[in-house]
């Protein structure tokens, strides 16, 4: 009785030993990407904002560092996502982080702001090997004192991924987030010139 006591035990150990192991091996495993780093050249000059930008905020199921991707060829509605690999950050703090970086601020800025919000952030396959980084934006120009949104648009950018996977897809998503708020920048520019509000 005693044997079969200890050799259950032994069993038991090694089996918890194994599953930590194994547990250890996956987080080792795990691929963490963000928008890498800020390197100054002549293609990623700070772009002047005349109107101050509120900190980005995203879809309650964008609040987490999951990869998502989609296979439009399949079923567009579903959502899947990247079991080794993950962002380092969620995508309102990925956008935050790359704003400090790209926006130059203007020192007396206009009475209105810009509210953004990230409705999509996906790598989208049409095909099995072919891909894009795809990103949708809700901007809103808001009066700053009475908070009056004067105007409002959807700002959507998609970049091709270099390869079907993980890699690819958060290089493409890195692009069209860069491209996506370029175009927020100079619609909220182009907008605030033209609204007495925000004179």
């Amino acid at each position: 009785m005693r044997l079969v006591i200890l050799l259950f035990t032994s069993s038991l150990f090694i089996g918890t030993l194994a599953a930590c192991v194994g547990i250890n091996k996956t987080k080792q495993n795990i691929a963490v990407y963000d928008f890498g780093l800020s390197i100054p050249s002549e293609s990623n000059q700070q772009i002047s904002s005349k109107i101050i930008l509120e900190e980005p905020v995203s879809t309650t199921s964008l609040n987490n560092n999951k990869i998502r991707y989609r296979l439009n060829y399949q079923n567009p509605s579903r959502i899947f996502f990247y079991a080794e690999s993950r962002w380092a950050a969620t995508p309102s703090e990925l956008f935050s982080n790359m704003l400090s970086r790209m926006l130059n601020a203007a020192k007396n800025p206009m009475t209105c702001t810009l509210k953004l919000k990230i409705e999509a952030f996906d790598q989208v396959f049409q095909t099995p090997s072919a891909s894009e980084g795809f990103v949708q934006l809700s901007v809103f120009l808001i009066e700053k004192k009475s908070q009056k949104v004067i105007s409002s648009q959807l700002i959507t950018e998609s970049v091709s991924a270099n390869s079907p996977n993980a890699q690819g897809g958060t290089v493409a998503l890195k692009l069209a987030s860069e491209s996506a708020l370029k175009k927020v920048i100079n619609w909220g520019n182009m907008i605030a010139d033209n609204s007495e509000l925000c004179q």
